[in-house]
Formats: structure tokens, sequence, C-alpha cells
């Protein structure tokens, strides 16, 4: 061995952690080493990324000494990851005194005495290395000193909060007087650490003190909204080590809570949209989450919400679930594409979200075997996880090498080129996401796991069938097993079993019982929760479970139970496995309740009968102890969705009325059933009875949803003056024939003429025995909802809203009361108008002033930011007299209108083309907002918009610096190239650093690599086949995750779309005449700005040798035409350009040529913009 060799403290140089280990010692002792830091806990580093370096240097530590290290050299090494561990152990300490042994343990090494020690010697000098704070004097150990930099640990907080709640109750004193006001009521037997190092050093704490206060006012000032709320601008400002646990206690157990100890606490809701996997259906969707609503008597009983994905914006609508007295129900809908995020706006209660879904630089979504998304986490915890990254990634072990076990892998839908694996990660350490071509790299992104972090509650039995709790739980028949991973402390510890009634989100329910001790073992292991034997009436309830460690962990779980009971489900209409249409409403069904060993009672009675008319039935089961819970029994129905001209595709369970030709012959017929149907066909009867056209069905969700295309049976129906659409199938619980009428078809309308009589609406012609609601849009107010009346006959009163609100469009439709049918979002063409005088006003004050201008009894359009996206929604079908006054609404206030453009229903690939024809595309979006506000989350919307937003802010900051220059200021100098740095960044992070590039050197590089030149224009000769796979060639290497608009293989792949659009772009640029305006504003650009016409002409020099003259050719000229009109635009925008007649005339064209390519132009726009800015800013640049 080598004197080198011999001298290195590792005794394993290949130690697939080695690097890992040496890059984080050197990051942590930088982040010690800042001189405005005193205290670690101020690194800001969260208990999760302090746990994936446990982890990880855990692992490193042990395998090290097993091969021989010796633990002082390998110590003196690492001060600075030595010092970070033992505060993250700190955090949550569970014995002071076993400090350095339950510090190597939780690490993953064997303890001994002679380690401990060595811990305890390196420990103080280990400080003093890293550049922390040591007081003067050998007062505390290097335990305390870990303690102390720790800021708190986790298992006296809830003692802090106590002693907090008795000395101010009313949570009204000021978080610099707190300190005093609490030092009284720090009990040393209840808070040992703290009081200890409040003896030793007081300032940390005094601070942190000050900070738990500010949380706790911010927490009663909203104390439904406080999690969800920006917490920033708190003073003083928690390190997050400490705030996340102070958060984490009160989010389950608010300000006054008694015994927080044993308290189980308040049940809780989601508060935001976040990302989830459905696994069943194989899609991820995004979730709405449950939102308050107004009482059902006071009007609209909804949640409107308006989703953007991709920079197409879409509405959608939320009402309660049956029984739900407060909360809308939550919402999933789907992302069909990989995204870079998502914005959401709940328009009821005005709250807007943007939510990540996926980073360039970390092409991985992981989900919990729930869906649970927990992509963000450094620090993963659970035994079994789906992976979702492009098919060609390895799934890795950077600890061992070697790829995680999976155990399934499917599709998501609409993902192209990504796959989902179920992974076994029960004795993985890491996990990392490998690309072709990549090899395993402890520094790349990576993640640790460790099961040993959660305990698990699993549910031994499927619940019962069709039955839930007035709570919306599943109810099961015997008890969920809690089950511990091995301890942290690697020794017996005791935890703590509470269990309170569940009484509803944001209410502490009763304790039913004192808290139960459980002495888990050192290896783990299983604890039924309701012990059968602990009495001798059953366990009946919806409980509110948790179990807490030593440490403060704190694991709860919602849990419905009626213990023994059984049932048996009867269905009517000859399927024993779902209702089906009658023609009543839905066939008849029952259950029977029966008890197991241990009696209950059920109220009205053991067997309950869903009528025809009815969703379900409510039962009590209660017990001699008086332990009562109510029950709803909702059999299973048969769903079905019908494609129509007249509204979208709805979910509906009762037979649908319509006339014979009003099927969708593009769309598709689903239906959903319980699982059991086998071989199910759709089939259009005649009058008689005879089937005319069967269709048989297909599943791709392994026979939950059936589908068959509409086109044959929508043209048999329409030759039908009347008949049925009807579905068979088999049911395989009875392997029984099944068939049933899901529409009655006549010729028939359901009234030919509408008109509004004394505030009446009057249907002329009214079919009869037809049960039919009316969704009623006003005429001048398109963006209102429609509001939903029941038609009583010929006659029906018209709410007040709509009375004398201007003319109205009336939808008429086949009521289902077991389901929530939304009316669309705008009536069909065929719908039938009632004129009326006036306009709606039913509204706010902005856009009652706008109804008044689309209504004709205002010349302008109102000056409100509030009414610009609806602008934008109208623009196009705007008249000819309002549409002047809506370009010059949009003109006055372009930065707003440009945002609002984000945030409208205009689809993303029609954008550009409105942003063209309104004219705003020629005028300056300069911003004057401060640097540190936020750009408004529409902008979130259109990665585009957003880019043009962040840009419109540097000619303030430029502007600023030059004055701060020429000032002599040097420290406003300094401030101002600060903010324009952080302005850089965030270009950077919204467009890519290209776009940075761009506007700080005025040379756009994309434009000489993403181009058509000759051999594009060759393969577009080739044969189809041929074209195919060299086009596979040249994007093999552009990444499936959707990357910053400005990146290479974004611009490669928008300028590549002009390929595939081809034969549209050959009729356009010959038809609309745009080559011949694209040359007249080159020369005029020639002109104006050498440099600017110099990119101009970038992409047409790269088709020398194509003759351009050619009809043939002239698609290849699109991208040179979309640069050369967006320069002009933006040179014109900031006074490089004169108005000019030709770009006028040519704007038609444009814009047409945005719609066919739309992330061409977009694209060229931003560049544009970027390149004009950094001419108009030679001496900065």
């Amino acid at each position: 061995m080598s004197s080198a060799a011999a001298a290195t403290p590792f005794a394993d140089p290949t130690d697939s952690l080695l690097g890992w280990a040496s890059h984080t010692e050197l990051e942590l002792s930088q982040k010690c080493a800042d001189p405005d830091l005193q205290w670690f806990v101020e690194t800001n580093l969260g208990a999760d990324e302090l746990e994936r370096i446990d982890r990880l240097f855990g692992t490193f530590v042990a395998r090290q000494l097993s091969a021989g290290a010796d633990i002082d050299a390998l110590l003196d090494v690492t001060p600075a990851l030595v010092v970070t561990t033992a505060i993250s152990r700190a955090a949550r300490l569970m014995e002071p005194e076993d400090f350095w042994r339950e510090y190597l343990v939780g690490l993953g090494v064997q303890s001994s005495p002679e380690w401990e020690e060595a811990m305890e010697r390196h420990a103080r000098e280990a400080f003093a290395r890293s550049g922390l704070y040591v007081p003067e004097g050998p007062g505390l150990s290097g335990a305390e000193l870990a303690l102390l930099h720790a800021g708190m640990t986790a298992a006296e907080i809830p003692g802090v909060l106590e002693a907090l709640d008795t000395c101010d109750p009313d949570v009204q004193a000021l978080p610099e007087e707190i300190m005093e006001a609490v030092r009284p009521h720090l009990d040393g037997e209840r808070l040992p650490i703290l009081t200890r190092l409040l003896d030793a050093e007081d300032s940390l704490l005094r601070s942190l003190m000050g900070g738990i206060q500010a949380v706790r006012r911010f927490s009663v000032e909203h104390p439904s909204s406080w999690l969800d709320r920006d917490h920033s601008h708190l003073e003083p400002q928690l390190p997050r080590l400490v705030r996340e646990a102070v958060v984490a206690e009160l989010r389950e157990r608010p300000v006054g809570t008694e015994d927080r100890a044993s308290a189980v606490g308040v049940a809780l809701r989601e508060l935001r949209p976040r990302i989830i996997l459905d696994a069943e259906r194989r899609k991820v969707c995004v979730r709405l989450p449950e939102q308050r609503v107004a009482p059902e008597e006071s009007g609209r009983a909804e949640v409107s919400w308006r989703v953007s994905i991709e920079g197409t914006t879409r509405l959608f609508r939320t009402g309660r679930a049956w029984g739900e007295p407060t909360y809308a129900e939550a919402l999933d809908i789907t992302l069909d594409s990989p995204v870079r995020e998502v914005s959401v706006l709940d328009a009821t209660n005005t709250i807007s979200w943007t939510v990540p879904v996926l980073a360039a630089d970390d092409p991985v979504l992981i989900f919990a075997a729930n869906g649970q998304n927990l992509s963000a986490k450094a620090s993963l915890h659970h035994q079994e996880l789906y992976v979702l990254a492009p098919e060609d990634a390895r799934l890795v072990d950077v600890v061992t090498g070697e790829d995680l076990p999976e155990t399934d892998r499917f599709p998501i839908v609409g993902w192209e080129h990504w796959a989902c694996r179920l992974v076994d990660a029960s004795t993985a350490a890491s996990i990392q996401v490998l690309r072709a071509g990549h090899t395993p790299s402890a520094m790349q992104q990576l993640r640790c796991i460790d099961p040993r972090q959660r305990v698990r509650f699993v549910h031994p039995a499927e619940p019962i069938e069709f039955v839930r709790t007035a709570g919306g739980l599943r109810v099961h028949d015997e008890s969920v097993v809690a089950v511990f991973p091995p301890t942290l402390s690697g020794t017996e510890e005791i935890w703590y079993l509470s269990i309170s009634a569940y009484a509803g989100v944001g209410v502490a329910g009763e304790e039913i019982a004192e808290p139960e001790p459980l002495e888990v073992p050192a290896e783990g292991g299983e604890f039924p929760i309701f012990d059968p034997e602990a009495y001798d009436a059953p366990w009946v309830g919806e409980y509110l479970i948790r179990l807490r460690g030593p440490r403060n962990e704190s694991f709860r779980h919602r849990y419905g139970i009626v213990e023994g009971m059984s049932t048996s489900v009867e269905i009517g209409g000859g399927t024993s496995s779902l209702r089906i249409p009658t023609g009543g409403g839905l066939s008849e069904s029952k259950i029977r309740i029966r008890h197991g060993e241990k009696p209950f009672e059920v109220e009205p009675s053991r067997t309950v009968r869903v009528d025809a008319s009815s969703a379900g039935a409510d039962v009590v089961i209660s017990t001699d102890e008086g332990d009562r819970l109510p029950l709803r029994f909702t059999p299973p129905r048969l769903r079905y969705e019908v494609p129509l001209l007249s509204y979208p595709p709805m979910w509906r369970t009762t037979r649908l009325e319509c006339q014979s030709r009003s099927f969708d012959p593009e769309g598709h017929v689903r239906v959903r059933g319980t699982g059991r149907m086998e071989t199910p066909r759709i089939m259009i009867r005649n009058h008689h009875g005879s089937p005319l056209r069967t269709v048989s069905m297909s599943t791709d969700d392994g026979g939950i949803t059936w589908v068959a295309p509409m086109a044959q049976l929508a043209a048999s129906a329409a030759l039908l003056p009347s008949g049925t659409l009807d579905c068979e199938w088999t049911d395989t619980a009875t392997d029984r024939r099944i068939s049933v009428s899901l529409a009655g078809m006549s010729s028939q309308p359901h009234a030919t003429a509408a008109r509004i009589d004394d505030g009446h609406l009057v249907l002329e012609d009214l079919a009869p025995e037809r049960r039919l609601d009316a969704w009623i849009w006003p005429d001048t107010a398109p963006w209102a909802p429609a509001t939903t009346i029941t038609i009583e006959g010929e006659r029906t009163p018209l709410p007040e809203s709509l009375v004398d609100a201007g003319p109205v469009r009336i939808q008429l439709h086949t009521r289902d009361p077991f389901m929530n049918l939304w009316s669309p979002q705008a009536p069909s063409p065929g719908a039938l108008r009632a004129e009326q005088p006036g306009y709606y006003t039913d509204q706010d004050e902005a856009l009652s002033e706008l109804s008044a201008f689309l209504a004709g009894e205002r010349e302008d359009a109102p000056d409100n930011d509030e009414v610009l996206p609806i602008l934008w929604d109208h623009l196009g079908a705007a008249s000819a007299s309002s549409r002047p006054a809506i370009q010059a609404a949009l003109e006055s206030r372009p930065f707003a209108a440009i945002g609002a453009l984000s945030g409208s229903l205009v689809p993303a690939e029609r954008q550009p083309g409105q942003i063209i024809n309104s004219g705003l595309v020629g005028v300056s979006f300069d911003s004057e907002s401060l640097p540190d506000d936020d750009i408004h989350p529409a902008f979130h919307s259109a990665a585009w918009l957003h880019c043009l937003a962040e840009l419109s802010r540097m000619p303030r900051l430029w502007r600023e610096a030059e004055e701060a220059q020429a000032s002599g200021d040097a420290e406003a100098a300094t401030a101002c190239r600060r903010h324009v740095r952080a302005q850089l960044d965030r270009i950077a992070t919204c467009g890519g650093k290209n776009l940075v590039q761009t506007l700080t050197t005025g040379r756009d590089t994309t434009l000489d690599s993403a181009c058509i030149d000759q051999s594009t224009v060759r393969i577009a000769d080739m044969d189809p086949s041929q074209q195919e796979a060299l086009l596979g060639m040249f994007f093999s290497n552009v990444e499936v995750v959707p990357g910053a608009i400005m990146e290479d293989g974004n611009r490669l792949m928008a300028v590549f779309e002009t390929f595939r659009q081809r034969e549209k772009l050959r009729t356009l640029m010959t038809s609309e005449g745009l080559i011949k305006p694209a040359v007249k504003l080159l020369r005029t650009m020639r002109g104006a700005n050498r440099n600017l016409y110099a990119a101009a002409r970038v992409r047409f020099d790269k088709l020398d040798g194509v003759n351009t003259e050619d009809p043939t050719h002239a698609w290849a000229l699109a991208p040179v035409v979309s640069m050369v009109f967006a320069l002009s635009a933006r040179m014109r925008a900031h006074g490089l350009m004169g108005k000019s007649k030709t770009m006028d005339e040519a704007a038609r064209g444009w814009a047409q040529l945005a719609d066919v390519v739309p992330e061409v132009v977009t694209g060229d726009i931003v560049s544009a913009e970027a390149m004009v800015l950094a001419m108009q800013q030679p001496g900065v640049n």
C-alpha cells in the first residue's frame, strides 16, 4: 500500500457515496461559514433535507467503519457533516442523556461506548471548525451544543405552545413581548432541554419564541386558511426547521388545545390543488380541493374554477356531495400530457395557485401507493412507490448501484414515451432516475428512502360495500392495524394511542378514552387500534386516531367501524350488481344488516329499502352503551355518457330524452358500472323494439368504463321517427343478459320556441311527459354561468335576476335527480332565444358595466382590469361597432392585457393570433412594477406571456441602474445591479438561459440551430416512411420533459412543426401574400437597425440552395416571415420603427400563421422582444 493510500481516512475509496460525502461536506461548510450566520438553524435547512443527509451520511459512515476506517480520522475530515447530522438528531431527540447512542443508531451505525466518546470528543471542535457559534467556557457539551443550534427539539414544542396558551390565552401579546411573559411558565420538568439551554444562552430562544408567537397570531387571525397563506411577511421569521415543527403541531392542534401530548386534535381538509396519480384509471390528475360554499338557500351553492394547462384555460364547477352541508366536493382533472405547471383560480373565493408538475432537470413524478404526490420530497418513507419517468429511464439505488425492483409497469394516458412503475422500496436506501446513457452518481438529483420514519395504518379487509358514514368514510367490520417499523433509537420506545370521535372538519371531537401507551419493540411490531377484547359492546363510530411518538411524531388516521357488521344487498331490474334506469327513476334496492357476536341495533329496521326516486337510504347503528353512528346506504348505479350536438357529454343515471338527429357522430358513448359487466354492446332499436345497429364496446381501464364510437349509431338513429338507444351486457354476478334503455328518441323537439311574458318563460309546443330542466344564459353576460330552472309546464316563472335582464338563451334538457348536471359554458347554436329589454345586473359593478356596453347602452368598455379576460374571450366574436372599443380598452393597459389574455378562455393555440389581431403585438408592455412584486399568477398560464411580463421589467431596472451609476451613489448602484441580476434569474426560470443570453447579447443563437434548411426541404420530398425515420433520428435527443420556452429543444420542435404543417402553410403563404410584406419590412429594418436586420435574415440565409420562388417550397419561408413580423412589431413598439401600413395589412395573414404554428410565432415574439430590448441598452449590455 502506498503512503498516500495509507494516509487516507477512507478505508473504502471505491464507496459510491464518497463523492457525495465530499461534495456535501464542502457545501455545508460553506453554509456554516457564512459571516451573517450565527446559529446552524439559520441555514434554513428543513427536516426533509436533513433526513436525506442523515440517511446517506449514516450509510457512508457505517460502510467505512465496517471496512476498517478509524472513527477519529473519519470524523476529523467531515466536521460539517458531523455538525449537521448531530443537529438533525437534536431536533428530534428522545433522550438527551443518550444523545450520541441515539445519534449513531439513527445513522444506522451499531453504537459502542468508544464511538460515543469519539463523537463527544470531536463535537465541540467540529462546531468551531465549521464556523458556528460556540459559547465561551467549558459549560456546554457537544450534545448540548447540537441542541442549542437546533433551536428547539420537536418533542418540547407542544409544551412550549401550552406555555404560550397559558400566559397569552387571547393571543394578544406582541412577538417582541412574549419572551418575558412566557418565561415564568416554562416548566423545567416538562421542558428540561429548553430550560437548560435558556440558562446557557437565551438570544436564539428569544428570537424563536417571538417567531412562534407571530405564527400563533397569524393562525388565529385566519383560522381556516392560515396554512395556505404566505407566511413570509411574519416577523420575526422562524427558521425552517423550527417553523415546520410548529406549523405541524398547530395544524393538527390549534391555539388553545389542552393537553397537547395526548390530544388528537381537529380533522383537516385539503386546502390547495395538488397532483395525484389515479393508478386504477392510469391517469395523472390535478385535484381541486374541497372549498366552502354558500348555503343552499342563499343562491348558487357551487365553486367556479379556472384551470390553465399549457396556456389553455378551462372552466369547472364543483358543488356539495350528498349530505355535506359546508364544502364542495373535490374534483380530479386529467393532465393529458407532461407539463411544467398548472395554474388554478378559485374564482368564487378569489384564490389562485400555481401547481408545479415537472422540472426539466428532474424528469420524474413519485407517488405513494394511495396516489399522493411525493415528488417534492428529498426523503421518502414508503415501502412501495409509483414512479412516473421517461420510459428509457432506469430507477437506481445509488447506494447499492442496483436497479429498484419493479412489481408493475403501465403507461399513463396521454403521456407518450413515459412509463409508470410500481417499485419495491422496502430495502432501498436511495432512488435516482437515470436517463439513457447516464451512470449512477450521488452528485446528481438523489432522494433517500427510509421506511423507518413512517408508521403505517393497514386495513385488514375490504370495507363494507356501498355503505359510508355521514362524514363520507367507508365502513369496516374490524379494526385497523398500526404497523411500526424498527425504532429510530434502536431500543424499545413508548408511543401513545389517542382516539377521538370524528366531529367534522376543523372541529376537535370528544376523546373516547385515556391515551394508551404502546410498547414498541426495537424491531417494530403490529398493534390493532380497536381491540376487540377491550369491551363487551362492539366498536361503533367514526374516529380520528393519533399515534404520538417520543420525538413528537404524529401519525393520524380517520376510520369508520361497526365491529362485526355484515350486509347483503338486493337490486331489482334483473341485475344484482347495480341500479339501472326505469320509468320512475332507478331500479329499487334493499340492504339487510346483520351483527356479529356483539349485538347492535339498527334504526329504522335491519332491512332498508331504496325506492326508485331515491339515491340512497339512511340508517343509524346504536349500542346499549350509547354509541350511535348514522350511515348512508348508496347502492351502485349504472352511469353513462351520450354525446349530443346540443351540449357536451355529461354523466347520467336516468333515461335521457332527445331528438333522433341530436346524437354527435364524432363522439363516443361511455358506460360505467361496477366492474361486473361482460361483453357490453350499444344498439339502436326502432319503435317496435327491433335492433337496427349494434356496436360492441371496449375498455382500457380494466372493465370500469366501456366505450363505443357513436358514428354508426347516430347515422341509424337519424332515420327513425322514434326509438331507443340501449345498452346490453352480461352480469357476471348472475350470468344473466341485461338490457337497459339509456335514451328515448323522437323526432319531436322539447319545444319549438320561447318567449318571456310577465316574468314567465313561455315554451311553445312543449313535448308532454318529459322531465325537463332549462339552462338559461343572459345574452348580455355570456361569461355568467347558466341558471338552472325546473320546467313546470308551458309557463314557468323566471328567477328575479333574469327578469328584464335582456335577451336570454334557453337550452332544454332531461333532468337527472341523481347527478349534478353542470351547465355548459355557452348555449348551443340550436338553443331557443327569448327577447326582453335591459341587461344582466346580478353581478358586480364592473361586469354590469360591461353588460351595458354589450347591450348598446354604454359607448365605451369599462376601464377595469377585472373585465380584461372577458374582453379577450369575446374579441373574436365582437361586432364591428364594439370591436374598436374593446381594442382601445386592451391597448390602454397593455401589461394588464397580456396577463388577462393568459388567464382568459382563449385556447393556447389561438392566443398569439388574438394578440396580433388586437394590435397589441405592436405596443410596449413595459411595466413599472417593483422588482420584488410577484408577477400575477395569470401569467403562469402561458409561458410566452410570462416571459414577456418578466422582460417588461427590464427597461425600468436598466434605467434605475444607469441613474444610480451616473449619480455616483455606489450603494444604490450595487442594489440596482442586484435587482437586475435577480430579474435575469427570474427570466431564466421562465424562459431558459438562452433568453437571458439573447437579452444580454442582442443575438438569439437558437435562430442558427432551430431552423429549416436545404436538408429539411429535401426530406419533405421523400417517402413518408423515410421522413419518419429521419425525423426520429433528429429528435431522439430532444427531451420528453417540457423545458423552458426558449431552450434549444423546444425551439427546434416548434420550428419543425412547420414541417408537419407544410400543406396548410403552403396554401397560406401563397394565398395571403405574406412574403411580399415581409420583404418590405426587411428593407425598412435594414435602415433602422443593422443588427436586428441580420437577426431577421438568419433563417433566410439557412435556406441557401432552396428555390424559395417555387410555390411547393413556400412553407419553408414560414419561420422567416414569422421572425421578420415579430421583430418589426416589437421594434415599432419600442420606437425603433415607425407605424407601417404594410404591417397593418399583413396582420390578418400573420394571425393565421400563428393559428397554424403557434409555438413558432410565440417563441419569435419573445425572442424579438429580448433582442429589441438589448439594442436599446448598449451601455448595460
